[in-house]
This record gives structure tokens, C-alpha cells and sequence, in this order.
């Protein structure tokens, strides 16, 4: 903590300088561009020591928040099948992964990583989820969301298989349906199914950023979070130690998220009726 002060301060000093010099029309010598450089090393240096600190303090604090439950983490440097998102994903140029989650629950085996993406005209947050799922299935169906006639025709030239029309109004209202095979689709999405989708994007207050895959007998689940929303963060390491325990109770109650999914799925029970 102390390097990061002592850093920030020496390129305070450093950019001070500048300054000083700049008024005493002495910007282009020697002496200016020491400054200058003690100034832009210091700054660059606070940030890189504030980041390898927050790092070490979140893997103690959410790691261990993980591990109390039973669940494993990793900040970065991890496997994850990103891959399998992208019927579920809107096109982007550059993907970076964090906080990698993997554990099982009620039966459940889950992994789940919050993924920044970017492209030319945008930027998003998303956090993906990978359940496993008791009732078998060999094809892939996909559910997006309903937007308007242009995304939905796009939709329809990047997903595998066909449209499949539902009975379900709300759940046709908000959702589109593709699958490689319509009889399984309509197997694995029942009436009570597609109900408690409905109230899953209602209880995550999320109507348009939810969608969802069944391939390779998994569940995957999207949810777009938005630029500046981030999952799993422990906040300003320079607050008091003392205040552990309220960041841990803010991770647990984030992490309510996956046991939330698996209730309201009802992912635990094999018929899904």
C-alpha cells in the first residue's frame, strides 16, 4: 500500500515540476524531460503496484469466499468455453475473461466467468453461466432475444437449425427459438419451462439480455450486464481491513446468483415439467 502512495506521489512531483518549469518558459531541456519522466514513472508505476495489490486482495478475499462455499476461483489464466457462446453473444473484435467460478450445487456442476467485449461501435459487459443439465439431449437449441425484424432475420442467418414457434405468448414476445431438431426443442422447453425463464429475466430485471443454449448436454445462460457493471469486485483496497466482512457478505450475495438460477430452472429436478 505504501508503494502505491509513495509512487503517486514522486509522479505528483515529478508532473509538479514539469509544471514549474513550463512557467519558467524551461520546457524543452534536459532537466524537463527528467521530470517528466520521473513523473509519468511514478504514475505508471502507482497503477501497475495498485493493480497487482487489488489482485492479490481479491484472490484472498473472493477466493476465499469461494472456497467457504465449496467452489473454486481463478482470476485470469483459465480455461473456459467461450467458444460455445457465440450463438448466444453479439459479434465482437476482443474478448477478456475474469473471475472464473466452478463448483456444484444441489446436484449441479456449474462454472461461470464474467467476460469483457468490444468492438468498433461498442462495449459490454457480460456474465455466462454453464449448468449441467439432467435431462438428456443431442441436438442444440438456442433462445435470444426477440428485437425487431432486422435482428431477427440476422439471427436467423448465424444460428444453427430452424426457427420454432411456441405456445407461449409472453415467452414468444421476449424470445427466438432455433434448433437443430424441433421435437427436442419442444421436449426440453415446456409450458412450465418457459415460465420460469419468463420470471428468471423478470427477477434479474433483465427482459432483452438474457438468452440461452442446450448443446453438449449443458445449459449455457448470457447475461448481458452492460459497460461499467462488473461482477465479483471487492471495491477500494485502501478502505479499512475491518470492513471484510461487509465485502464478503456483498460476494455472497452475488453468488446467490447461481443457486438462484438453479431454483428458478428448477435445474435440480430431471423432468423440468
Amino acid at each position: 500500500m505504501w508503494l502505491v502512495v509513495g509512487l503517486a506521489i514522486l509522479g505528483a512531483i515529478g508532473f509538479g515540476a514539469v509544471a514549474v518549469l513550463a512557467q519558467m518558459n524551461r520546457s524543452d531541456g534536459p532537466v524537463a524531460l527528467a521530470a517528466f519522466a520521473v513523473g509519468f514513472g511514478g504514475l505508471l508505476g502507482a497503477g501497475l503496484a495498485y493493480l497487482g495489490l487489488t489482485n492479490r486482495y481479491k484472490q484472498v478475499l473472493t477466493g476465499g469466499v469461494c472456497a467457504y462455499l465449496g467452489f473454486e476461483y481463478a482470476i485470469r489464466k483459465f480455461d473456459f468455453p467461450l467458444d460455445r457462446f457465440k450463438p448466444l453473444l453479439p459479434f465482437y473484435k476482443s474478448a477478456k475473461l475474469e473471475d472464473r467460478i466452478e463448483g456444484h450445487v444441489r446436484g449441479v456442476d456449474f462454472e461461470l466467468c464474467e467476460g469483457k467485449f468490444s468492438r468498433q461501435d461498442a462495449r459490454w459487459r457480460a456474465l455466462m453461466l454453464v449448468y449441467s443439465f439432467n435431462k438428456p439431449f443431442d441436438g442444440e437449441t438456442t433462445v435470444v432475444a426477440d428485437t425487431d425484424w432486422v435482428g431477427n432475420a440476422l439471427e436467423r442467418m448465424r444460428q444453427n437449425g430452424g426457427r420454432v414457434r411456441l405456445e407461449d405468448p409472453r415467452f414468444e414476445d421476449r424470445f427466438e427459438v432455433f434448433s437443430t431438431d424441433q421435437v427436442e426443442a419442444r421436449y426440453l422447453l415446456t409450458p412450465r419451462f418457459m415460465e420460469r425463464i419468463v420470471e428468471l429475466t423478470e427477477r434479474l430485471n433483465n427482459r432483452r439480455g438474457v438468452s440461452m443454449a442446450f448443446m453438449d448436454n449443458r445449459l449455457l445462460i448470457n447475461v448481458r450486464i452492460g459497460s461499467a457493471a462488473r461482477r465479483f469486485e471487492i471495491g477500494n483496497v485502501f478502505r479499512p481491513i475491518r470492513d471484510g466482512r461487509e465485502r464478503a457478505r456483498n460476494l455472497l450475495s452475488e453468488l446467490e446468483l447461481v443457486t438462484s438460477i438453479i431454483d428458478s430452472l428448477d435445474l435440480a429436478d430431471t423432468s423440468h415439467a
